[in-house]
């Protein structure tokens, strides 16, 4: 059996994806904001329990020293001071 193209075959096919693309993008414009906000949401929820987290470990009145490791490599055998002797007659 063969088939022939006709216009109406073919401007029906063109109907349908134009409908299905318009339905798609429709959908996509309504669902996109939702799914951003609530993993917007989700990430602020974290950052809060990260912050909370830290706050609860750090007791009332405990001092703490925190250090950046920049200086590791660093000879720490003190600073160089020059200096000229003077004699005493």
């Amino acid at each position: 059996m063969v088939y022939e193209a006709s216009l109406a075959g073919i401007l029906r096919i063109i109907f349908w994806i134009l409908v299905v693309s318009f339905v798609i993008r429709l959908i996509a414009r309504l669902a996109i904001p939702h799914v951003v906000r609530a993993a917007q949401d989700r990430m602020q929820e974290q950052m809060r329990n990260q912050q909370r987290a830290q706050e609860d470990r750090r007791r009332e009145g405990e001092v703490r020293v925190e250090s950046n490791n920049r200086d590791k490599g660093r000879n720490n055998d003190g600073e160089y001071v020059d200096y000229v002797e003077i004699k005493e007659d």
